[in-house]
């Protein structure tokens, strides 16, 4: 996990400083295998910190929950198997992270894209909504 060390410093960072907003992991290595994106919100349910991914297909859209750590280990494999490039979003600037086809990984910031926490959406409006798309 090294090559990532500045990319999930700046992960938990945010999250200390109640800064992060959101991460997206986007550009696949392959297009027609029909992962586009994924997309990263952090939630807390009954007291934990939880991250929903959500898998954005051509034709439908997956979520699951991780852990801190296990969010860890699953961008890890997205960035290193699927995809070139993962941003992340805070209130204090943006980190982009990308993968060459040699797998060497680079960061750089940006100005921050969002003055704002996205607004909190609950679970139950939430689940309801992923049995819509069922």
């Amino acid at each position: 996990m090294s090559e990532f060390k500045e990319f999930f410093d700046a992960l938990q960072q945010s999250i200390v400083n109640d800064e992060f907003v959101k991460l997206t992991v986007s550009k696949p290595h392959r297009k027609n295998e029909g992962l586009l994106n994924v997309y990263v919100r952090l939630f807390v349910i009954d007291g934990k910190e939880t991250f929903e991914f959500k898998y954005r297909h051509a034709t439908e859209n997956i979520y699951k929950k991780f852990s801190l750590i296990d969010a860890r280990l699953e961008l890890e494999k997205l960035l290193l198997e699927t995809f070139r490039a993962g941003t992340l979003f805070t209130l204090s600037y943006d980190l982009l992270v990308m993968v060459s086809k040699k797998k060497q990984v680079s960061c750089r910031d940006t100005a921050p894209s969002f003055k704002n926490k996205l607004p909190e959406i609950s679970q139950e409006s939430k689940e309801s909504e992923d049995f819509k798309e069922l």
